[in-house]
This record gives structure tokens, C-alpha cells and sequence, in this order.
């Protein structure tokens, strides 16, 4: 790049000369005919030198570079006076000015080539030298750590942060010293071969880590690299960041989750063993049931079926308990295979039609209900993921609520039906019973918990805690709305996969 000067004087005449002695190949030219022009253009062009006639009309030479002393921006600029006036007096205002140098007028072309050339090299040797120690000044207080490194791995410099991260880990490197002299051999290698691949024009290579020191003196770095170009020989930037305290932290939770997963697996072994002795211990129950309920079920059917002489209402009656026996037997079967499922997390692959569950216990449930028969109404149901043998759980316990609780009604009432809704389709059990209080309802599932207008009603309140907790199990949801007097409402949601929420 081509020296920039700037040639101030108010005379055409005197700008041609200085153009044809200087020869725009050697310099980039600039003119100007006033005081007000050269400021103007010194601010814009920032030039190397400044030829500057003293004798102008309005804004003279003197003035002009008073004006760029006070400048910030032009204060070191170099400034030359071109006069014809050779006394002290015009030389000494021209000092207190801070003009640098004077050439008088007529002047020798050489000797104006000459001055000219020397300014402006040491203009240039002047900016580079602060510019240097601006770079050496802000390298020095960089918070990165930073060196730079020649292809035969000597280090050039090393800024104090470097020194401070190395120092810290028991390294110790030093400007020309060499890398292998400083650094173990691993992170010698690899920052060496970075080295390479940045001088060598390649594409800049990937961030490494390298790991310094042991134990409590352990600094993990990730290190980058980037070429500067020299005249003396490129050098490798290498950059260092400290990143021991994220890999102790990341140490710290793989820990943490290794020690976390084997208490998951212990636990998870834990929950099996248990689940396989309540499953254990519900096939025990259930075999036990199952014994004297045989022996009732057989002298019941004796009755019903043999020969002894009985009157109408008493064969009725023996009817019904065989009935009663019959469905017990089916609660037990149900209640063993509730019990699977829950402990297996099953799912069903494929929707279950409720409707003929549902009806068969409906008549079941009416049959052993007094006089008035209740009406049950049960409307077309959409199809839900779940078991017959849950289906059948749940809406046992619902619908012999709903009887129970409309039972003194002069006709009792239970509809079933289904609602969409933006989980799915809800299927509802309604009856025409006392009802109870909304604030009650958290009551109606936790175990053992009577609402006030069940008193004189037979039942421990543990039916509707068990039905709500198979469908959490099940990753679904019961629910109920009512007042006092005008019956209740009971909703449940089937679902084949876990809640999200």
C-alpha cells in the first residue's frame, strides 16, 4: 500500500510541482487549495505526511497545524512546512505550532524526495511500533490463555493467563522454550499436530481437550488453534479454556446417575418381589375363598335342583343365593386376574366393546335387588382399551352403588352412557339416588371414608378407593359430580398408555 500525502498550498502552480518532483507511482496523491479543505480532507484520508504551505489567504499553514495538533485523531500526524520565509521568528512559530520539519522554497527535488521518503518510513516504523505494543498490551491482559507457537514447536510468547492455567497444574512454559521441554508428551503430540495443521494451511482443526496435572492439581483445557501470518514465519495462536470445573461437575452426575440407576435396579427387584408375594398371597386368598364358597354353591344347587319339597317363595330364594354364590365365584376369577394385570403394567392391543360386560352384570346386579325391580338404561358405548375383567370391576362397583344409594326411590333409576371429551370418550354411570355434596367427593375414594348420606347403607368404603386405584394402574381416571338429593354421576376414562401431564 502506497504512501498517502496530502499537498496543501493555494497556488495551482505550486500543487503541479509538488505532483511532478513526488509522481503519483510512488505516492497516493492528495490536494488541497485552503485551510478549511485540508482539515476537512485530513480527517477523512488520516494521511502519512502533510506538505503544507505557510502563506495562505484566510486560514494560514500556521493555524492549519494548530488545528491538527489539538485534533486527537491528527495529533502525531506528520506535518512538513513548505516556506519562502527563512527568519528564526517563522521557523519558531512553526515549532510552537508542531510543525516537524521545515523545507524552504526554492527547495532542491532530491533533498524534498529525500525528507519526504524518510517521513513517511518512520511514520509507518512509528505506527507499527504502537500498534505492536498495543497488541503485546492487550495480549499480556487477555482473560483467554494464549500462545503463539513456531512449526518446530517453540513457543514465541505466553501470556500471563497461560502461565497462571499451567503454573496451577505444575507446567511451567516459557517464551523460547520448547514445547516438549514444558508439556507431557500427550498433550505435547496433540498440540503439536494442531500445530502442523494450521501452519500447513489445512482447514482448522477441531477443538481438543488435553489434561494436565493429577489429581488435585488436574486442569482439563479445551484447546483451539488459528494461524498468524508473519514475515518471519507464520506461528500457530493457541488457545487455551479451562474447563476442569464442567468436567468435575459431568464426573460428579455420571456418578450420581450410575449410583442412581443401581438403587433403581435394587428397588425395581425390590417392587417384583413384592408384587409376586401380593400375587402370591391373592391366589392364596382366592383358593381359600374358594373352598367354603363351593361347599355353599353345592348345598344351594342341592336345594334347587333335589328332591325336597319346597314352596314357591322359598325356591325363589334359594335361587337367588345360588346366583349371589355364582357372581362371588366370578369376583374372585376377576379380582386374581385384576391383580396380574396391575403387577404386569399390561396393555391391551385391542378396544374392548363394554356393552356385553356391562349388560350381563346390569341383570346380574337386578336380579338380586328387592322389589321395585330398578330400570337400568344402558345407551350404545364407544369401545375402550381395557380388559373384560376390568371393565367388569369398575362398572360392578358403580352400578351396585347406583342401586344401593336409589334403592328407597318408588323407582329406581341407573343410566349408562358415554360423553366425548378432549381426552376421549368418557363413559358415565347415573343414577336417581340421595346424592352428596361436591365437597365430599375427594372423600368417595379414600379407603375406608363414608360420606354423611351413606349412613344406614351397608359397606366399609372401600370399594370406590379400589376401583380408583386400578385406573391409575391402568393410566386412566374415575371422577363424580352430584348434589344432595338429586342422584350422582360417576365418569371414567379409559386410557392404554401413561398420562404425560
Amino acid at each position: 500500500m502506497k504512501p498517502c500525502l496530502l499537498l496543501v498550498d493555494d497556488h495551482d502552480a505550486n500543487l503541479a510541482t509538488l505532483e511532478a518532483i513526488l509522481g503519483e507511482t510512488d505516492y497516493e496523491l492528495h490536494t488541497a487549495k485552503d485551510g478549511h479543505r485540508a482539515c476537512e480532507l485530513a480527517v477523512i484520508l488520516r494521511p502519512d505526511l502533510v506538505l503544507l504551505d505557510v502563506m495562505m489567504p484566510g486560514m494560514d499553514g500556521y493555524e492549519v497545524c494548530r488545528h491538527f495538533r489539538a485534533t486527537p485523531a491528527l495529533a502525531s500526524m506528520p506535518v512538513v512546512m513548505l516556506t519562502a520565509l527563512n527568519d528564526k521568528a517563522s521557523r519558531l512559530e512553526g515549532i510552537r505550532c508542531g510543525a516537524d520539519d521545515f523545507i524552504s522554497k526554492p527547495f532542491s527535488h532530491e533533498e524534498l524526495r529525500a525528507r519526504v521518503r524518510t517521513i513517511t518510513r518512520l511514520n509507518r516504523y512509528r505506527i507499527i511500533a504502537e500498534q505492536r505494543a498495543r497488541f503485546e498490551h492487550l495480549f499480556g491482559l487477555s482473560p483467554a490463555a494464549i500462545m503463539t507457537v513456531r512449526a518446530d514447536g517453540l513457543l514465541v510468547e505466553v501470556n500471563a493467563r497461560a502461565e497462571a492455567l499451567f503454573l496451577s497444574s505444575g507446567a511451567q512454559p516459557r517464551a523460547e522454550r520448547v514445547l516438549s521441554d514444558v508439556l507431557p508428551a500427550e498433550a505435547t503430540a496433540l498440540i503439536a499436530r494442531m500445530v502442523e495443521k494450521t501452519l500447513v494451511g489445512e482447514a482448522v482443526p477441531e477443538p481438543a481437550v488435553i489434561t494436565l496435572g493429577r489429581e488435585e492439581t488436574e486442569r482439563v483445557m479445551n484447546v483451539r488453534a488459528a494461524c498468524l501470518r508473519e514475515r518471519d514465519g507464520d506461528l500457530a495462536v493457541i488457545q487455551l479454556d479451562d474447563i476442569t470445573a464442567e468436567v468435575k461437575a459431568r464426573r460428579v452426575v455420571e456418578n450420581m446417575n450410575r449410583e442412581l440407576e443401581t438403587r433403581v435396579q435394587a428397588r425395581t427387584r425390590e417392587l417384583e418381589a413384592a408384587n409376586q408375594l401380593l400375587l402370591s398371597y391373592a391366589a392364596f386368598v382366592s383358593h381359600d375363598l374358594r373352598s367354603p364358597l363351593s361347599a355353599v354353591k353345592g348345598y344351594l344347587s342341592f336345594l334347587d335342583t333335589g328332591p325336597l319339597p319346597m314352596s314357591s317363595e322359598v325356591k325363589t330364594c334359594v335361587g337367588g343365593a345360588l346366583g349371589a354364590a355364582n357372581m362371588m365365584e366370578e369376583m374372585i376369577t376377576n379380582i386374581l386376574q385384576l391383580a396380574k394385570e396391575e403387577h404386569a403394567a399390561s396393555t391391551v392391543d385391542e378396544p374392548l366393546d363394554p356393552r356385553p360386560v356391562i349388560d350381563k352384570l346390569c341383570w346380574k346386579l337386578a336380579a338380586l335387588c328387592p322389589k321395585p325391580r330398578p330400570e337400568i338404561v344402558v345407551h350404545a358405548l364407544p369401545p375402550v382399551p381395557a380388559s373384560p375383567a376390568l371393565v367388569e370391576r369398575v362398572f360392578y362397583n358403580l352400578v351396585a352403588n347406583a342401586l344401593k344409594f336409589s334403592a328407597d326411590r318408588a323407582q329406581p333409576r341407573v343410566e349408562i352412557g358415554a360423553l366425548e371429551s378432549a381426552e376421549g370418550p368418557v363413559i358415565y354411570v347415573k343414577d336417581n339416588g340421595v346424592g352428596f355434596d361436591e365437597p365430599e367427593a375427594a372423600k368417595l375414594f379414600q379407603e375406608f371414608s363414608r360420606l354423611s348420606s351413606a349412613d344406614g347403607t351397608e359397606g366399609v368404603g372401600l370399594g370406590l378407593s379400589l376401583v380408583s386405584r386400578l385406573m391409575r394402574a391402568h393410566h386412566g381416571r374415575i371422577w363424580a359430580e352430584s348434589r344432595p338429593g338429586e342422584g350422582a354421576t360417576f365418569f371414567v376414562h379409559f386410557c392404554n398408555t401413561p398420562s404425560t401431564s
